[in-house]
């Protein structure tokens, strides 16, 4: 692994220098960064504590202003973007503190958090619905860069109560269905590729392929591919 050059270094100090003088100004404090680069910095509430916040402020592209992101347990809960750097550091400095998501949001009415997090935050989702709704929430990100027909398929398998009940695994845009939540996966049915083109082609477990105009029709295929167990019942 490279270290980074002397620009991107400096850069990287200007990034920390900027958010420490937005958070002496909003009167908040901060930890360290966890991590900083020239386009975001990390942070967390407690490195010892797995239930502690995590928190990372991104620049990304073409969209203006700053992309906060909210964790607790490594679960994206809540996400948002500003161009108010003093308003993006005061939620973070919040959310790594303690306060819960209906705290922070009053703070920072710019983020967005979906009722399945509040609920996640009362009594914690299993680990296969944390897994789907988080990734279905990032589809919607503005630091999402999937194909559009990504996120119909998502919403397709999503909607299908056979394939909800496992766990979503995805590579390169590929996504695919593990019978359990924990490594090593166990891959059972097909594979859908979502393709630029809007269409999909679905990789059965024999080595076939087929390209479908529609999420909705790939996910079937994947449904007709699931073993069967006796009584005729799914996974």
């Amino acid at each position: 692994m490279t270290s980074p050059g002397p620009d991107a270094a400096a850069e990287a100090a200007a990034l920390g220098a900027e958010i420490a003088r937005a958070a002496a100004e909003a009167g908040v404090r901060l930890p360290e960064p966890t991590r900083l680069h020239r386009r975001s910095a990390e942070f967390t509430g407690g490195p010892q504590d797995p239930s502690a916040g995590q928190a990372q402020l991104r620049w990304w592209g073409p969209v203006p202003g700053v992309h906060v992101t909210l964790r607790r347990g490594l679960a994206t809960l809540a996400q948002g973007r500003t161009e108010d750097l003093v308003a993006a550091v005061r939620a973070t400095a919040a959310w790594l503190a303690g306060t819960d998501l209906a705290g922070t949001r009053e703070v920072a009415p710019f983020l967005e958090v979906r009722d399945w997090a509040f609920a996640h935050e009362r009594e914690p989702l299993g680990r296969v619905e944390l897994r789907w709704r988080v990734r279905l929430q990032h589809l919607d990100s503005d630091l999402a860069r999937f194909p559009q027909s990504a996120r119909a398929l998502w919403e397709a398998a999503f909607a299908e109560p056979r394939l909800r009940r496992l766990f979503p695994v995805t590579s390169h845009h590929v996504l695919w269905f593990s019978s359990s939540a924990t490594l090593p996966f166990e891959r059972v049915g097909g594979a859908v590729d979502p393709l630029h083109s809007g269409a999909y082609l679905v990789h059965q477990r024999g080595g076939e392929t087929v390209t479908v105009d529609t999420a909705e029709e790939a996910v079937a295929l994947v449904v007709a591919s699931l073993p069967t167990v006796p009584g005729g019942a799914g996974p």
